[in-house]
């Protein structure tokens, strides 16, 4: 973890994911920031959108003892056949990568892009992570 307040697993959390999409799908481009027009496809885009105390269990001291986590998950492809096919295989593969981790999928659907060229599917997956990085589903 990068700090003492702090419940900080964004770097673990990416690169595990990373290397397994990577080994998974070779000519996957993963990056851990949000992506409006990827510079090479297929592209998965999982940034970090929450990282906010767990009121629940913050205690007197005033160190956060667990973090509500969400992150939310954009693959794309341009294939000229079969882009909404390796879309789909590409989020389901993050998707059970995510489930494994303790964390619940609030959404996983194809959605429009700017360009009819380009697939694009989107995932939300949150958890409760505790400063031992053990996950509680909510």
């Amino acid at each position: 973890m990068a700090g003492d307040d702090l419940v900080d697993a964004e770097n673990i959390i990416f690169s595990s994911l990373a290397a397994d999409i990577e080994a998974a799908f070779p000519t996957a481009f993963v990056t851990g920031e949000k992506v409006h027009a990827p510079s090479s496809f297929p592209c998965v885009s999982i940034v970090e959108t929450d990282n906010s105390t767990h009121a629940q269990t913050l205690d007197s001291s005033g160190i956060e003892k667990h973090s509500n986590l969400t992150y939310e998950v954009e693959v794309y492809s341009n294939l000229a056949a079969g882009r909404k096919a390796q879309c789909r295989a590409i989020a389901i593969f993050v998707d059970g990568k995510f489930m494994k981790m303790g964390f619940t999928r609030s959404f996983l659907s194809p959605v429009g892009n700017i360009s009819p060229a380009i697939a694009r599917y989107v995932g939300r997956y949150s958890a409760v992570m505790g400063r031992d990085l053990v996950t509680y589903r909510r």
